[in-house]
């Protein structure tokens, strides 16, 4: 009796263990199943929706790439300076007295960049540069220059008619101005491509008539070039001002009242002689161009002499080299032009942005290996990228100190 009593204590001794050990391990499987179950539920079919909120609320509130983010602030593009959209702000231009003013009446000063030729600055015709020149270098209006000679227009209407139409349509997404510049330069005589400019005109002013942000500039500096026979010698009268009318009419015909700017003999420098015998209409203004190593008080005297005739002006390019656009650059004197203009509330576009020219007036170091093509193109320019120039004509856009470095 005594020997079965303790053979039965002995095997329940043993037996304890393994049922306890039994039961964890049921209730490690039941876990385990409840766990599966319940991974399975957040990715059924019925609660897709539920799923992609809670992944686009964790996205919404993850830390932010601070990597990335330090990439971007190392160019100036990573903020934008100027928010606000000129052409919301002013809306239809027009000209009273010797002022372009908004639509309500008031005094308005634009300031912006020409580009290089339409023919040389490649794919700088882009979203990204445009965007760049509106909120980065704070441009109120950007020119369009289509040279006629030089593979340009005249060789090839219908692919530079449809680049400077790309140009136009970005500067109408930024809420810019935009100077279509017909760029007569080497022929000289406007009335040279009479035929092919009312050609352009007639077609530009009929697809854009109606938009408040486009400016023409029907003639860029008509010139004699250095010709010594004075049968060919351009002049107001005689070759400026009849071509100013015809392309004015045409353009009148589609867009009756956008700005039309006209050019001047001598690379659009008499425009006093132009002020002395106008051109009838509405919303016209003269042009004049300096060039702040070649030209000084004298000029500035003959813009005087044309704003006291009644003339309205636009200067549509000047530079801060002399007039080959090389040369040092002539800073303090472009300090004196800059601070008459702003005196007059005279609005200048500075020559020039977007090509890999090597003139000392370009803004930008195009040619150069700081960025890869498609840095350039990205159009995030880091300070090293922009010319002495550039940097310059930079702080005078967005109106803060220029600081020599």
């Amino acid at each position: 009796m005594y020997k079965k009593c303790v053979v039965c204590l002995l095997a329940i001794l043993f037996i304890l263990p393994v049922l306890s050990s039994c039961s964890k391990a049921s209730v490690l499987q039941n876990d385990t199943a409840q766990q599966d179950i319940s991974v399975q539920d957040t990715v059924s079919p019925t609660s897709t929706q539920d799923h992609m909120e809670t992944a686009a609320s964790e996205e919404a509130t993850a830390p932010a790439d601070t990597t990335a983010a330090s990439e971007e602030t190392q160019y100036p593009t990573s903020t934008a300076l100027v928010t606000s959209r000129p052409v919301d702000e002013y809306g239809h231009l027009q000209v009273i007295g010797t002022n372009l003013c908004d639509e309500k009446g008031e005094p308005v000063q634009l300031k912006g960049m020409s580009l290089h030729g339409l023919h040389v600055v490649g794919d700088f015709i882009s979203k990204a540069s445009f965007q760049t020149l509106a909120q980065d270098w704070g441009c109120s209006v950007i020119r369009l220059p289509l040279y006629t000679e030089t593979d340009c227009y005249i060789k090839y209407p219908d692919k530079y008619f449809e680049v400077l139409c790309e140009g136009i349509d970005l500067c109408i997404d930024q809420g810019v101005y935009v100077i279509v510049d017909w760029h007569i330069l080497y022929d000289g005589n406007p009335m040279t491509y009479l035929t092919e400019s009312l050609d352009l005109f007639n077609k530009i002013s009929e697809k854009y008539g109606e938009s408040p942000n486009v400016i023409y500039e029907i003639c860029n500096e008509p010139n004699s070039g250095k010709l010594n026979d004075e049968t060919k010698v351009v002049t107001w009268s005689k070759d400026v001002k009849p071509y100013a009318e015809q392309v004015t009419a045409a353009i009148r015909a589609n867009d009756p009242d956008n700005i039309i700017i006209i050019g001047s003999p001598n690379w659009s420098q008499d425009v006093d002689i132009a002020a002395a015998d106008p051109v009838e209409g509405t919303n016209l203004m003269y042009t004049l161009h300096f060039y702040a190593g070649s030209h000084g008080q004298e000029l500035r005297d003959k813009m005087e002499k044309a704003m006291n005739l009644g003339a309205a002006i636009f200067v549509t390019e000047w530079g801060d080299t002399n007039s080959t656009g090389n040369g040092p650059l002539y800073l303090d004197e472009s300090d004196v032009w800059l601070d008459y203009l702003d005196e007059n509330m005279i609005s200048w576009c500075n020559w020039s942005i977007g090509s890999s020219i090597a003139e000392k007036s370009n803004a930008l170091k195009m040619s150069s290996a700081i960025l890869t093509p498609e840095e350039k193109s990205a159009a995030h320019w880091p300070e090293n990228f922009l010319t002495t120039s550039g940097k310059y004509v930079r702080s005078k856009l967005l109106g803060i100190p220029y600081i020599e470095s």
